[in-house]
């Protein structure tokens, strides 16, 4: 049995914000980032980015 573990960071580094997304299955470990503009983002924005991309 395979055991999928993801996680979803939402950072502040100056001048934008970032979402850092972590997967690990198995042996791997996969790492993407995304730049989320200079304003904090709102949840609708997070949200979509989960469940859509």
């Amino acid at each position: 049995m395979s055991i999928v573990q993801s996680s979803l960071t939402i950072v502040f580094e100056p001048p934008f914000y970032k979402a850092i997304f972590e997967r690990r299955f198995d042996s791997i470990y996969e790492v993407g980032q995304i730049n989320l503009g200079p304003s904090e983002p709102k949840l609708v924005l997070i949200y979509n980015l989960v469940l859509h991309h």
